[in-house]
């Protein structure tokens, strides 16, 4: 018997679209676009926010003077505001040398603006100890009185603010902390009325 040899030749299916899309070259993925300067800026500020967070405020001034000289404005304020905090921590309270009317008077302001009434309520009485006719003063003393609730204190300094400079009356008029002071006193308010 005569054997014949066959081959078994396995056909083969033409290539699915899948098969040659998944072979087919995909381009290299884009370097991504390098962040703007007010991306960085932005990126900055959050890294000094959180190092100010932790208290590391030599690594948080480094960080936020970066960020108090960039494009957007409005961060860079903020980074400002955060940086002289810093600073401050830095130097210390027994740093902070105030010796005319005018440094008592900024300091509390700035105490005021924090909402430490207790130390803008010093710092303002010491002011008025080396000007007693600030009415600059007078007029922030009774606002500080006024906010933590001494309605006497207010109208007693803003009466004299009034009489050392008259128009100090439409400026308090046109306060908008002033005209919220006068609905809860009404000294006050009969005071800005006359």
């Amino acid at each position: 018997m005569a054997t014949s040899t066959t081959t078994r030749t396995r056909a083969t299916a033409p290539p699915t679209k899948a098969a040659v899309l998944s072979k087919a070259t995909v381009p290299a993925p884009r370097p991504a676009e390098p962040p703007t300067p007010a991306q960085v800026q932005l990126q900055g500020f959050e890294r000094g926010v959180r190092l100010y967070s932790e208290q590391r405020w030599a690594d948080a001034v480094a960080a936020l003077r970066e960020v108090a000289s960039g494009p957007a404005i409005h961060v860079a304020d903020r980074a400002r505001g955060y940086l002289q905090v810093c600073e401050r921590r830095l130097a210390g309270a027994a740093a902070l040398q105030l010796n005319t009317a005018d440094d008592h008077f900024n300091y509390a302001v700035e105490r005021l603006n924090a909402r430490d009434f207790e130390k803008a309520r010093h710092h303002l009485a010491s002011a008025l100890k080396m000007q007693p006719k600030g009415d600059h003063i007078l007029y922030t003393l009774a606002l500080s009185c006024g906010l933590t609730g001494d309605g006497n204190g207010a109208y007693e300094n803003l009466k004299r603010a009034i009489e050392v400079e008259p128009r100090n009356r439409l400026h308090a008029r046109q306060d908008s902390d002033f005209a919220a002071l006068a609905e809860r006193f009404p000294e006050l308010r009969n005071l800005l009325e006359v």
